[in-house]
């Protein structure tokens, strides 16, 4: 067997329990998503290991023909190894603004669903596969790392997450690229990695190969710290759930005694409180920024600030105390600072 499909026999191996579980690979027809979709292919020929194998690819619609070519190019490739294919199109992404977060949720919200209509026609289990490398991983560390990061962020991507799964983590891009060239593939490539416009392609095309310069080995080294920081945030995710359950969660909210929290090392207050806003966030879609961590911690007494996710903090009656403001809550502090904005505006 060629390494490719080895290493991924030896990555999937827990996952791949019978009866038939189905692998749903994210398909762009790039070079990486082409190789982890064939060497599967491969995997499946070989025998010995039984799955079922869909290929989903999602168009942004964001580079017109290219981007049209892109999804033919993918159904040729799955129709030549009769791969069962299936598609989806973006919806009002717009352009400007961040354009690129906006495609990605996008992409993953769809994936999902395809996942879950699968498992409604009885495949069991059901998982998502990107072909994500060493190199998405370094990237993503330097990344988080600008935008200045704690553990959790710098463990970047885990090689699983719920339902879906990235076998190809730990694999440098030369060892893709070597699998493509020996099994005479081909792919497409997305005009838009090489643009400057996005943060990851200036990371990609100009930071890495400067770092590079200082240490030839600084993308398993970047690999490696995501996987440290990974098992640190791992370890503080559970110090974290066990001091939870010390607080009171209901419905209006969720809150810990001050004089608990305030014994905490300071590393352990700033989780408790994302902790706490996590669970008293009306469908949060971001974690708590630092600044926003740093208001609660420092929050004087009686004092009240509101957060996103439609929360409210304060600290009194020997309480911290994380609120979910109601609607009519939300809409008179709405109207209150509209009409602040309109009170400010230079008159005429």
């Amino acid at each position: 067997m060629e390494p490719l499909p080895a290493h991924l026999q030896a990555n999937l191996r827990e996952h791949l329990t019978p009866p038939w579980p189905l692998l749903v690979v994210g398909f762009s027809g790039g070079r990486d998503s082409v190789a982890l979709l064939h060497a599967l292919w491969r995997l499946g020929q070989a025998g010995g290991v039984e799955f079922a194998l869909l290929a989903a690819h999602f168009n942004h619609g964001l580079r017109g023909a290219e981007a049209d070519a892109d999804q033919e190019f993918c159904r040729d490739f799955c129709s030549r190894l009769g791969i069962e294919f299936c598609w989806g199109q973006a919806q009002g992404l717009g352009c400007g603004g961040d354009v690129e977060n906006r495609a990605r949720r996008q992409r993953y919200a769809w994936l999902e669903q395809i996942c879950q209509q699968e498992e409604a026609k009885g495949f069991r289990p059901v998982w998502l596969l990107c072909a994500h490398h060493q190199e998405d991983q370094a990237e993503t560390v330097l990344l988080h790392l600008l935008r200045g990061s704690g553990s959790a962020g710098l463990a970047a991507m885990r090689k699983r997450r719920g339902r879906l799964l990235r076998p190809l983590l730990g694999l440098p891009r030369a060892e893709i690229e070597a699998y493509l060239t020996a099994n005479g593939l081909t792919w497409r490539d997305d005009s838009s990695n090489s643009s400057p416009a996005y943060t990851r392609n200036r990371v990609r095309g100009q930071l890495l190969p400067l770092l590079q310069q200082l240490n030839p080995q600084v993308v398993p080294a970047l690999a490696q710290t995501a996987e440290i920081a990974a098992a640190e945030a791992d370890f503080l995710a559970a110090c974290v759930a066990e001091r939870m359950q010390q607080a009171t969660v209901a419905p209006e909210g969720a809150a810990l005694l001050l004089d608990f929290w305030q014994k905490q090392p300071l590393a352990m207050q700033r989780l408790l409180v994302r902790a706490l806003w996590q669970a008293a966030a009306q469908k949060p879609v971001c974690a708590l920024s630092f600044e926003q961590t740093e208001a609660v911690r420092l929050l004087p007494l009686h004092k009240t600030i509101h957060l996103p996710g439609g929360v409210a903090a304060v600290k009194n009656h020997g309480w911290l105390r994380l609120l979910r403001q109601t609607e009519e809550q939300l809409q008179r502090r709405r109207a209150k600072s509209r009409a602040g904005q309109l009170k400010n505006l230079p008159k005429k």
